[in-house]
């Protein structure tokens, strides 16, 4: 067995146990638990109840030692398999309960974890600690984070709710910290409504309207004020003020003659596009007409190469029978002469 010095010249070894029943071996390494193996640890659990009174970690670490002879686990994993399985159980996925096992397993694990189940809703205090909202002294805990970084495991434990239960919350934690959370969580932000292209548009009509207008006040105004400083009247600025406030009142009659503008030019681009679609339908039944007229043509010319050949047949027929005719007469008179 590989060891390890330390500095004071003493040995340790580097795979050994902790408090006598741990192992505290690094290696993360995955485990499959067979339909026996489950069946040996819920009767250990229902055995000796991990879920009464006493502490925890002294059970889940017996139960482990119980099983050294079927299978090396330590009591984390024994903890961890064990709420998975009752997990599964509650929730109804019996095809995970059922898998790596055999029909008798099967049953046999049910009444187990019916069991299991039992004591755990008896006497889930002393388990609180870990998977509900109880107290754990110092070493409880220390021990429990320990043995937590030394095993791993596949599967996870996930906290068991009743469906009648809901998870507890203080009263603290459900209030918000202070007042500004109270109006951040009273008054949502609100979102901003999505604008169309016609409204963008605007917008941005709007903000360079504005931009000239300012620049044109600021113009308007330091003409103002030189007139003013040279006549000695208030006249002109008044006058620039009336002429702005028209200039104002013409920008939505603007904004109207930009958008019936723009409909104009779209419902124009829109009719050339129908026009090219027409027309190019249009080129679509000429061709199609065009390979009817061709197709027609080639079944004309079959049906004339047809004929032709029916009446070179029946010519070479009609030569075929005079020519036999011909050599029967001239047989016979040959015969006749003999």
């Amino acid at each position: 067995m590989a060891s390890t010095v330390k500095s004071n010249g003493t040995q340790e070894p580097a795979s050994g146990r902790r408090n006598g029943d741990e192992p505290t071996d690094k290696r993360k390494r995955p485990l499959r638990f067979s339909g026996q193996q489950d069946i040996q640890l819920l009767q250990e659990v229902v055995s000796l109840n991990p879920f009464k009174d006493t502490p925890p970690t002294t059970a889940w670490a017996s139960i482990s030692r119980n099983l050294e002879n079927v299978l090396s686990i330590s009591s984390r994993r024994c903890r961890e398999r064990t709420i998975l399985m009752l997990d599964q159980y509650i929730k109804g996925d019996l095809a995970s309960l059922q898998r790596f096992c055999t029909k008798d397993e099967f049953a046999v694990k049910e009444q187990l974890l019916q069991q299991v189940l039992q004591q755990y809703e008896s006497g889930a205090g002393g388990y609180s600690s870990r998977i509900g909202s109880g107290v754990v002294t110092a070493p409880q805990a220390a021990a429990a984070q320990e043995d937590d970084d030394d095993d791993f495991d596949l599967y996870k434990p996930r906290v068991i709710l009743q469906e009648d239960s809901t998870p507890e919350h203080s009263a603290d934690s459900l209030e918000p910290s202070s007042e500004h959370d109270k109006d951040d969580q009273q008054e949502p932000s609100p979102k901003r409504p999505r604008l169309t292209e016609d409204e963008v548009l605007i917008e941005e009509i709007k903000a360079a309207a504005a931009a000239a207008a300012a620049a044109e006040e600021s113009a308007a105004d330091a003409e103002a004020a030189m007139v003013a400083a040279a006549d000695g009247s208030s006249t002109a600025i008044e006058a620039r003020h009336v002429a702005r406030s028209i200039g104002a009142g013409d920008f939505p009659m603007q904004v109207i003659t930009f958008l019936l503008t723009r409909q104009a030019k779209e419902a124009q681009v829109r009719e050339r596009e129908l026009k090219i679609r027409r027309e190019e339908i249009q080129l679509e039944k000429a061709r199609l007409k065009l390979q009817e007229d061709k197709l027609a043509l080639e079944r004309a010319r079959f049906e004339i190469e047809r004929q032709e050949r029916e009446l070179r047949l029946r010519s070479e027929l009609q030569e075929r029978t005079v020519f036999m005719e011909v050599l029967k007469k001239v047989f016979n008179n040959g015969l006749g002469t003999i």
